[in-house]
């Protein structure tokens, strides 16, 4: 979510440091509103968008732990920084005690605030997403999100995720960047007892190494530098719900023994802290890598991967299930009405698309709709509405059978790999070799993208 996505509610009598903190956070882009009590600060939250709210607990009518405690009830996903002038800690427990996201005393470090806010704003939207699914959810178990699939092999992961949706098997999801592993992940959710309970993702490849064990397991205030308050990691928060570890061949080696000790036992300690807690979490794996290939290069512990295999389900990439291809582009287009006015795909446009390789997969089909959308000029989305420029990628030959289910061998291999590097080079060049939009272009991680410029030795 961009910063001017972001609205941040700042409740504080002092009309002074309202407009002083207002004036540097829309200095770094996010939207803010303001109240000067409880009151008012109710209408806001009432009428408007609110994502994070940073309370004052000392105000005239209302107080701050009055008003956290009526917004936790009527908009739980809200997450509320308490800041005041006034803390102690026995007012700072009965704030978290209340359901605030954390505190900070005046003075604060402005770099600390942010920090904090971004953290909110991921657990603002996660609480959210949980809730709505909640909501969502109806008695008879059915999903509340549509599965495109129209092949055989889709089909049968899908049938196949439901089957031990019900069971509390360790699940390994396996495929290609961009196939939908998140989807299934959440079908296996949504289908099995834990449903009512959170569904906490983290990508294991998108965190900083330094950063990723907080994640995980938490940390205690002071634990290290710039740990100015406790912290539950991502597996408390899914605690009798499921934890979906997406790209786990990127973890780390260091921290792999210890996610090997938690899956085996359900028990952590929090950085900086002796205590042993346990949890009771499902846990859903993903990746995009050859962990057998990882083990034997000495990347992945062999213990690790084999706990992990438990039970597996590979996701096809979108070049073996071309039926899925049409489906899919009207599944997309459809869901975008509610954004744009949305023109039919024509003749052309519809055949480019089954003879593309789509390295980026299901997400690189959803991208390119859209742009496609937004760009066409005509009645209908054209061939270069989808693809502007002169030759974004080598088609497939139509003498080579890329997609027969029989064809598996090495000569296919070979030209899938030269597919997809001509498609990486062409995309790295437009975009200047600006590896972040890059990456985001292709619906890879960026240090996917690194591999994949070293694999195919890539240069400006």
């Amino acid at each position: 979510m961009k910063h001017d996505d972001i609205h941040i509610l700042i409740v504080d009598d002092e009309a002074d440091f309202r407009h002083l903190l207002t004036s540097r956070l829309q200095r770094k882009g996010y939207t803010t509103l303001e109240a000067p009590d409880g009151i008012t600060a109710q209408k806001l939250v009432t009428s408007e968008t609110i994502h994070v709210i940073l309370l004052d607990l000392r105000m005239p009518g209302m107080d701050g732990l009055s008003f956290l405690q009526w917004c936790k009830e009527t908009s739980p996903a809200i997450q509320i920084i308490v800041v005041t002038g006034h803390g102690t800690i026995e007012t700072a427990i009965e704030a978290m005690k209340r359901g605030a996201y954390d505190y900070l005393t005046k003075p604060y470090n402005l770099n600390e605030l942010e920090a904090l806010i971004s953290k909110a704003v991921e657990k603002q939207q996660l609480t959210e997403e949980n809730q709505q699914l909640r909501e969502a959810l109806s008695t008879n178990g059915k999903t509340t999100f549509q599965i495109v699939a129209e092949s055989p092999k889709v089909k049968e992961v899908l049938a196949t995720a439901k089957r031990i949706a019900s069971t509390d098997f360790l699940v390994l999801l396996k495929g290609e960047s961009g196939t939908g592993k998140d989807v299934i992940a959440r079908l296996i959710y949504e289908c099995s007892e834990r449903a009512t309970e959170a569904f906490v993702p983290i990508n294991l490849g998108a965190i900083p190494e330094t950063m990723l064990e907080s994640e995980l397991f938490g940390h205690e205030k002071g634990a290290f530098t710039g740990a100015t308050a406790q912290k539950k990691g991502l597996v408390e928060l899914a605690h009798l719900g499921t934890l979906f570890l997406d790209e786990v061949g990127d973890l780390p080696f260091p921290l792999q023994v210890k996610l090997l000790r938690f899956l085996e036992t359900g028990e952590f300690r929090r950085i900086g802290s002796p205590i042993l807690h346990k949890v009771d979490v499902r846990i859903i794996a993903a990746t995009n890598a050859d962990l057998e290939k990882k083990v034997e290069e000495g990347t992945f512990r062999s213990d690790l991967y084999f706990r992990l295999h438990v039970m597996d389900i590979t996701i096809p990439p979108l070049t073996r299930r071309k039926e899925d291809i049409l489906p899919l582009s009207a599944f997309f287009l459809n869901r975008l009405k509610r954004k744009y006015p949305v023109k039919p795909l024509s003749v052309k446009a519809q055949a480019a698309l089954c003879a593309y390789s789509f390295p980026g997969n299901v997400r690189e089909l959803a991208h390119m709709i859209e742009r496609a959308v937004v760009l066409a000029k005509g009645e209908e989305i054209d061939d270069k509405d989808l693809f502007p420029h002169e030759q974004p990628v080598p088609h497939i030959p139509s003498d080579r059978k890329l997609i027969s289910s029989a064809d598996t061998g090495e000569e296919e291999e070979f030209l899938l790999k030269n597919v997809e590097r001509e498609h990486i080079k062409h995309v790295l060049h437009v975009l200047q070799w600006n590896k972040t939009k890059t990456a985001e272009k292709l619906g890879i991680s960026v240090r996917n993208l690194y591999r994949k410029i070293e694999e195919y030795e890539l240069r400006p």
